[in-house]
């Protein structure tokens, strides 16, 4: 189940679609709202009860974002296991991150209190990253065997295989998303501005809010080539992508969620074949610089600039990087691996989990 203000964000999407292509379950039932505001809580408590007495639920698995109803799911599984996908940790989330609440304050050490409670009510948690994993066990003081990691992956019916774009005396740079501080927009712009001397390159920006246009109308006005669009509709993403030459995937914004992630983005063009540049972490480990990637030190404009200038010099390489990247993709993050691990949660057929901890290669638990 999904209650959130956009319930198919991409994390429940492939959790969905995995659980409904596998073999192992012998009914999956979705519930998600489609109510704004407070409303969307009441509806998906009623729809939860009414499952609860019809379907009859073996397990319940609540998707991204789901801790505000968390426990009304607990309250209505009862003694049927319950599964949370956390992908991002709330504590990490409103006081490393954002610094809504300062470290140590009482409704800093409210909010972990009682997210801890909840958390260790259920029977698995979910996390994107085995980094992520290992940081939210600490940050919750949980044990890391009641965590498994299930890859985000993409969308594949929309990502899919794009050809590259024909050389042209323009070399285009994607960056888009909701320029939130781990993405680093203003690292991008940095870099930007220090290639304003070179005028074949252009870089191209989506999303973001008020805020985020008057910065890149800064960067413009200071000489960097910008161009910028608030928003676009999902679907008109692929053919954006077609109009580019090199992909931002980041994160380079150097917080602390930045260092456990792989981006939603990152996993798109990397589905699409397609070269991006991402921000070295925790998780980059998995890439190998410019043979299925461009790596780059988060928080740093110099090092994003001097790779850009890098592949706009070396376009011919980018084809194959992007066709490596591919590769990975199907490897690593494809929805195969996403069902493959979510194998490692719950039985097969029964609805019930395995009690013990299995350890996968890179040493954390799946």
């Amino acid at each position: 189940m999904t209650c959130y203000k956009h319930p198919d964000y991409v994390r429940a999407l492939t959790i969905r679609a995995a659980l409904e292509a596998g073999s192992e379950f012998d009914d999956v039932v979705t519930v998600k709202s489609s109510s704004r505001g407070a409303l969307r809580y009441a509806q998906v408590t009623w729809a939860l009860l009414r499952q609860r007495f019809t379907a009859r639920p073996d397990a319940y698995l609540v998707t991204f974002r789901g801790y505000e109803i968390l426990p009304v799911v607990l309250l209505i599984a009862g003694r049927r296991p319950v599964v949370y996908d956390e992908f991002i940790n709330p504590v990490e989330w409103f006081v490393e991150e954002h610094h809504k609440f300062a470290p140590g304050s009482l409704p800093a050490k409210a909010l972990r209190g009682v997210m801890r409670s909840f958390m260790k009510r259920t029977r698995r948690i979910l996390a994107d990253t085995h980094s992520h994993l290992v940081h939210s066990a600490q940050l919750m003081d949980l044990e890391q065997s009641r965590y498994r990691t299930v890859v985000v992956g993409t969308d594949e019916q929309t990502f899919r295989a794009i050809p590259p774009r024909k050389a042209t005396d323009e070399f285009v740079v994607l960056y888009y998303g909701s320029m939130l501080p781990l993405h680093g927009l203003d690292f991008v712009l940095g870099a930007a501005v220090e290639l304003k001397d070179s005028p074949a390159i252009t870089f191209r920006f989506i999303g973001g809010d008020e805020d985020d246009r008057r910065k890149v109308e800064a960067a413009a006005a200071a000489g960097a080539s910008v161009r910028y669009q608030h928003w676009v509709d999902y679907a008109e993403l692929p053919g954006i992508f077609a109009e580019c030459d090199l992909f931002l995937g980041g994160p380079f914004g150097a917080t602390v969620q930045s260092r456990y992630v792989i981006t939603g983005k990152t996993y798109q063009f990397l589905a699409a074949g397609l070269p991006v540049m991402i921000g070295a972490n925790e998780e980059s480990r998995v890439f190998t610089h410019r043979t299925d990637s461009l790596i780059v030190e988060q928080g740093d404009a110099g090092a994003i600039a001097r790779e850009i200038e890098w592949a706009a010099v070396n376009r011919e390489r980018l084809n194959e990087i992007g066709q490596r990247g591919r590769e990975l993709y199907d490897e690593r993050f494809s929805s195969a691996v996403v069902q493959r691990e979510l194998k490692g949660v719950f039985e097969p057929a029964t609805g019930s989990l395995p009690t013990d901890a299995t350890t996968s290669s890179e040493g954390g638990p799946r």
